[in-house]
């Protein structure tokens, strides 16, 4: 008798959910009456009718998630570093997965968003663009303003003009600009190094990619192929306290390849977000090299071992990137965190100066260019950047001042006192400054 009454409840409460959902309108009936969602309408209309009919027929039982863009979003396309392009030369494939980076599986709300940043699974899953388990995650959060906002690579906010629109397979948000799909770790660490030179992670992406010689790969391998990375990354400054001590390390390939694989992370589980280590419990991670991390929460910060987290949750094409202020060392893993202190204490010889011209390891990022300049001195002028100083940065920052060698101490060509520039392509890097 009551297997009977439950079965005739539930199928009660199944009727009321289709009769429901029924009622509501279908994706394209809320395209045709939402005079600025036009662009998008015909964006599917005409290009992409597969990707239009599986949202008209998405059932209610399995409801999604749609951050439609508006006119004003699609008009501004041309200013977008990674939608535009794909827009500009009309690219087929990567507007498909820009369009599925929109879409979020389950019916996400308003009252669903949380003051704190929660990262939802999407329909990217493109294994150029995304190579992140079960979906290329975006960021959603609700503001104390009550204003909706989404946060995708590049650190691309999109905030949300109309929201919970419900229709028969979901609910839709309007968004003011298209989400951008994140790229991989050294586009995403190059648009972060137009931050202030202590803040960048120039050091840290020219140590990925610091390869002497053959027989070490670098870990920039890794970094750009491997699945589910969590990178805590250690900013300019960091690398810079403890030059000579780094450049030592360096002498020998191999174990500057094991040291930086101490701060890279790869979990079955998928990448590890901030939302992951905020319950006030501490959570141990297993890194590349073997040895174990450990993340804790104090004192309104995150900490991974001893060193501070600053920026969280740069989302990558294969996982999160975290910036931190220190470089972690496995022999110290069990140092404890000192919130009181700004900056956490150097675990290596603190005996480097920050220096814009001793950024450790700089002339190893992968869009530098050393090319030759007429010099104007007898001594050279110290520095990189984007215009004629000379580069005397060499794979340990170690300068070179005499004026006649070439490729300074360590360096690979690039650290002379000759008057050797290094020139950075930074094409991409102009157009976002005159946004």
């Amino acid at each position: 008798m009551l297997s009977s009454r439950f079965l005739t409840f539930s199928a009660s409460l199944l009727f009321a959910s289709c009769t429901l959902a029924a009622d509501l309108p279908s994706f394209s009936d809320i395209l045709d009456k939402t005079a600025n969602l036009s662009t998008f309408k015909n964006v599917l209309e005409n290009s992409y009718p597969d990707l239009l009919a599986r949202l008209e027929k998405q059932p209610s039982s399995s409801p999604i998630t749609v951050l439609a863009p508006n006119n004003d979003a699609f008009a501004k396309t041309i200013y977008y570093p990674v939608v535009g392009p794909a827009f500009d030369h009309n690219d087929v494939v990567a507007i498909q997965n820009i369009l599925n980076y929109h879409i979020v599986p389950g019916s996400i709300g308003s009252d669903d968003l949380k003051p704190t940043f929660q990262y939802f699974p999407t329909w990217l899953n493109n294994a150029t663009m995304s190579n992140v388990t079960a979906g290329q995650r975006i960021g959603g959060v609700m503001q104390n303003t009550k204003e909706m906002i989404w946060v995708s690579g590049q650190s691309s906010r999109s905030p949300a003009v109309e929201t919970d629109i419900k229709f028969a397979g979901g609910i839709i948000h309007i968004i003011s600009s298209l989400v951008t799909p994140p790229t991989h770790f050294p586009d995403t660490a190059e648009l972060f190094s137009t931050a202030a030179e202590p803040f960048q992670l120039t050091s840290f992406l020219g140590a990925a990619y610091y390869s002497p010689n053959k027989s070490v790969t670098a870990v920039a391998a890794l970094l750009n192929s491997t699945s589910d990375l969590t990178i805590f990354a250690p900013n300019n400054a960091a690398l810079n306290t403890i030059n000579n001590a780094i450049s030592n390390i360096a002498k020998d390939p191999t174990a500057l390849s094991t040291l930086l694989k101490y701060h890279i992370v790869s979990s079955p589980l998928g990448p590890w977000y901030s939302t992951n280590f905020t319950d006030g419990n501490s959570t141990t991670l297993t890194t590349l090299a073997g040895e174990s991390l450990t993340i804790s929460f104090s004192s309104n910060s995150l900490f991974v071992n001893s060193a501070r987290i600053l920026t969280q949750d740069l989302l990558i094409a294969n996982g999160v990137m975290h910036v931190i202020d220190a470089v972690l060392d496995p022999q110290e893993a069990d140092n404890k965190p000192q919130p009181t202190r700004a900056t956490a204490l150097p675990l290596y010889s603190a005996d480097g100066k920050p220096s814009v011209s001793a950024a450790p390891f700089t002339t190893w990022m992968p869009w530098v260019i050393v090319t030759e300049v007429p010099q104007a001195a007898a001594s050279s002028v110290a520095g990189y950047g984007f215009g004629t100083q000379a580069a005397t940065t060499g794979y340990g920052g170690v300068s070179a001042t005499s004026t006649n060698s070439k490729g300074g101490a360590g360096g690979r060509g690039g650290g002379s006192g000759s008057g050797e520039a290094m020139i950075i392509g930074m094409a991409m890097w102009v157009a976002r400054m005159l946004l």
